[in-house]
């Protein structure tokens, strides 16, 4: 179990949601932090990161800009570097999605998906990963989704990008040199409870977040104990695992792509509104227990 207390950990996107979850597994760990995030999501930040400080007694340093601009990610690192010294942990967390037909999709917005989810994560990546082997020693966390692995209509973008994410980090971990002490983790979860859910326009009563929706602190906690175990992925939920594991894999293909196909619709595509609205208010009496 790789032990984070005192080491100096990069994590984007840490505002809220996933990042703000792991970087208080962090915290409670005695790691130091460099929390970035948009320059709009200042207050939250410092706030967030004052609070850090005072419960565990760490140092936490904020940095602010946007991945997706030209040399975004470079110049993220050279501050961080600067402030810090040496990055022993990344976490590669901030990202976007979309909900909606891909020919509705705006340009400018999948232009910024694929720049944030997969060209930053590769760009911070390669800016961190020689000094790790060099060292033989650090760890990085590239948050994917469940969706990295079968092609999911009115998310297809995102899902693709996940894809990417999911087969270069585990490309990335397979060129390490035999023995190395480098950790390289994708971290696979379903729908979590995150701002990212409603700025991405997903209706309340798609099938897939209907189904599958968890807290962000049991996705974190799982996640960064697999990523402190050393893990390659860890995929969050038992209905995940089915899916991935057994029915993408084992199914033929036509099988699978059907019965995710009825997964990425919504509940009122099939049933009555009265029907749907007892369902989605069973569920939230649900998630609240």
């Amino acid at each position: 179990m790789i032990n984070y207390k005192g080491k100096n950990v990069l994590i984007t996107g840490a505002s809220m949601g996933i990042g703000k979850g792991l970087s208080l597994c962090f915290a409670r760990d005695g790691a130091h932090l460099a929390l970035t995030d948009l320059p709009q999501e200042k207050d939250r930040l410092e706030s967030w990161a004052e609070e850090l400080r005072k419960t565990y007694g760490i140092t936490v340093w904020t940095f602010y800009g946007d991945l997706t601009e030209k040399g975004g990610p470079e110049k993220l690192h050279a501050e961080v570097k600067a402030a810090v010294g040496t990055i022993n942990a990344l976490v590669n967390n901030a990202g976007i999605a979309w909900y909606g037909l891909f020919k509705d999709m705006p340009p400018a917005r999948f232009e910024k998906l694929l720049l944030l989810n997969c060209m930053a994560y590769t760009k911070l990546t390669r800016l961190v990963l020689p000094d790790m082997v060099a060292r033989n020693e650090g760890g990085i966390l590239n948050v994917s989704s469940g969706t990295a692995f079968a092609p999911l209509p009115t998310m297809t973008v995102y899902g693709a990008s996940k894809a990417y994410t999911q087969s270069f980090t585990e490309g990335v971990r397979l060129e390490l040199p035999r023995g190395s002490k480098v950790v390289i983790t994708a971290l696979d979860p379903p729908f979590v409870r995150t701002p990212l859910i409603k700025d991405s326009g997903y209706p309340s009563d798609y099938l897939l977040l209907v189904l599958t929706v968890v807290e962000v602190d049991k996705v974190t906690e799982l996640g960064y104990r697999a990523f402190k175990k050393g893990n390659i992925r860890y995929v969050h939920g038992l209905l995940s695992k089915l899916l991935i594991f057994v029915v993408v894999r084992f199914i033929p293909r036509r099988w699978s792509n059907g019965l995710i196909w009825l997964l990425t619709h919504r509940l009122s595509d099939f049933l009555p509104k009265p029907v749907v609205s007892w369902i989605l208010k069973l569920r939230s009496l649900e998630t609240e227990r």
